[in-house]
């Protein structure tokens, strides 16, 4: 698909900046419900734990692509604060499973209102047809990176 650049740079550029004031605006709107204390590298790991529901230390490590002394870092962090807990697997005894702990539980929760609030405040103005073809247009440009990315 050929576009005249400029124009295909200038759109690309002023959705970028769009976005990016959305995300600054819904995060000064939402911050006080959402927790400061958890660092980026924490998030990602509450992330994969509460998609996964429990995952070996060394799972966690292959999919942040980090070692497993640093996951093992970072979970002593959550596990003390109580987002997650620790435990041994009891098919195989070397290896710790890793799960959301009380405060991890809490995290997604407060997650899961927010994201409700910004639907009903903001998302349920659009038509539900200009909804879907966002999200249509959303997962076509997602599918476009991921297999522009796998090339070698």
């Amino acid at each position: 698909m050929k576009h005249g650049n400029e124009e295909l740079i200038r759109c690309v550029k002023e959705m970028n900046e769009a976005e990016y004031l959305i995300n600054t605006l819904l995060l000064h709107e939402y911050r006080s419900l959402l927790d400061d204390e958890i660092t980026t590298k924490q998030a990602l790991l509450l992330e994969l734990i509460h998609k996964h529901q429990r995952m070996t230390v060394r799972e966690i490590a292959d999919q942040m692509e980090v070692s497993s002394s640093a996951v093992s870092q970072i979970v002593g962090k959550l596990e003390k604060m109580g987002y997650v807990k620790r435990e041994i697997n009891l098919q195989n005894r070397r290896e710790i499973l890793v799960q959301l702990g009380p405060q991890g539980v809490a995290y997604f929760t407060k997650q899961e209102a927010v994201e409700r609030d910004i639907i009903e405040r903001f998302y349920s103005k659009m038509a539900i047809e200009e909804i879907e073809q966002l999200r249509s247009l959303t997962l076509k440009l997602q599918k476009i990176v991921e297999e522009e990315l796998r090339k070698p």
